[in-house]
């Protein structure tokens, strides 16, 4: 695998593939006769073709998706990409595939033109960028949750796919649970009266939490393992020594790199109720967390344990706490609704709201994916579009951003911004060169 230089620019070009889209379409080739991505709309493909489909991060989450994809029918994993050369290694020899398909630098891959759509599983710190960077290159993206590690970055994302007109699913897999989809119609109907009131159950007593509540101070530095590049793994972050503490899996409780369980659980419990409630185009105007701060020298200074409050311009109000089970209750005029994250099961407050009610069974990654596959091919919707996973994160980084200051504030959903400097401060994160929005 060579070596990319990391001062590619951010917004490269798409002039080769839109030279020869609007050439083939202007002799008249067909479908079969032009390369896949040369369809009539960018984004939209005709369904007899194969995707081909690049990944960026390898990671557990990356390698989760490439098996299931890998196996599709009408899928062609046509290159990987990630900063660690083993873990490109490791995917190479799995999926057979040549020198030329493999990449250390995203920007490289998604400006291909053998390439239609990337799946991105980085740490969340990269979702905005390698995202950006496919939209502008014009390849349909699938992104992990949190769509985005910052409010700024999320916007800016939504403007790309908006203005290149691709699609994006969020990976907000528990939108395509049908336990989800039956609540949603459940409280649309009005059987458990007008929803007052959205409890958020994240509990944090699993013992990879425990442990990083017990983890002090900062491990000294070691040597950077060979075939890392750390430095394009730090990316647009401060230059700090190398410790296997802040890579790979422990990354997320760093808030450089991630928002703690705030964002990697607490996206798919705050997202069920956006969706269920349909509030994907807004977001709270008050904003109250509070927590319990790591020590200042402690490594991982993401909060565990926390409660937060949230109020919406319509009354909503939306409690937030570290007890458990994992999932969303709703509370109604007419009574509640307990929706579990993992499964969708739901629960009722009195049980007699849910007689007759029945869950389908359907595997929710599986039809998330297949989705993502299908808007590609025909241009039908997806359930997490880019607005969508914005919106679920931007609650995710407020309440992280009250906690980090330890006080309250207020927030406008419609501008995105807050009267308040401090909070503004931290919308979008400082970016060390040669990185940039």
């Amino acid at each position: 695998m060579s070596k990319r230089p990391s001062q590619i620019p951010l917004s490269r070009g798409v002039s080769r593939r839109s030279f020869v889209k609007q050439a083939a379409l202007a002799s008249g080739a067909t479908a079969l006769g032009a390369p896949f991505a040369l369809a009539d709309e960018q984004g939209k493909v005709a369904p007899s073709e194969r995707i081909n489909l690049g990944f960026i991060g390898l990671g557990g989450m990356g390698s989760h998706h490439l098996q299931w994809f890998s196996q599709q029918p009408d899928v062609q994993i046509a290159a990987v990409c990630d900063v660690d050369a083993s873990r490109v290694a490791a995917a190479k020899e799995s999926l057979k595939i040549n020198d030329e398909q493999t990449y250390s630098d995203f920007r490289e891959l998604v400006s291909s033109d053998s390439i239609d759509a990337v799946l991105i599983a980085t740490p969340d710190h990269w979702h905005g960028l390698a995202a950006i960077a496919a939209a502008r290159a014009g390849k349909a993206i699938y992104c992990e949750k949190p769509l985005t590690n910052s409010i700024g970055e999320g916007r800016s994302l939504c403007k790309a796919v908006e203005a290149h007109n691709v699609v994006l699913q969020t990976g907000s897999h528990e939108r395509s649970n049908p336990g989800a989809g039956v609540a949603k119609k459940l409280i649309a109907e009005g059987r458990f009266g007008k929803i007052h009131t959205v409890r958020i159950q994240l509990p944090t007593d699993e013992p990879h939490l425990q442990s990083v509540k017990d983890f002090q101070g900062t491990p000294p530095a070691t040597d950077v393992p060979e075939g890392l590049d750390y430095n394009f793994w730090l990316g647009y972050t401060p230059e700090v020594p190398y410790t296997e503490k802040r890579c790979h899996f422990w990354w997320r409780f760093i808030s450089s790199y991630g928002g703690g369980e705030m964002t990697d659980r607490g996206c798919h419990v705050i997202d069920l109720a956006q969706y269920i409630l349909n509030n994907d185009a807004t977001g709270p105007t008050k904003i109250e967390a509070t927590g319990t701060p790591a020590a200042e020298d402690c490594l991982y200074d993401a909060c565990l344990d926390f409660k937060f409050e949230n109020h919406w311009a319509d009354g909503l109000k939306m409690i937030g706490n570290n007890e458990g089970p994992r999932g969303v209750w709703f509370e109604g005029s007419e009574g509640k609704l307990f929706v579990a994250v993992h499964g969708a099961e739901l629960t009722a407050e009195p049980a007699s709201l849910l007689q007759g009610v029945e869950v389908p069974k359907e595997p929710p990654y599986a039809k998330h994916r297949r989705e993502f596959l299908e808007a590609i091919k025909t241009g039908s919707p997806v359930v997490a579009p880019a607005e969508a996973g914005h919106r679920t994160a931007t609650i995710c980084h407020l309440n992280n951003i009250a906690l980090r200051l330890g006080r309250g504030f207020d927030w406008d959903p419609t501008t995105e911004r807050s009267n308040d400097d401090e909070v503004s401060a931290l919308l979008t994160p400082e970016m060390r060169a040669p990185w940039s929005l």
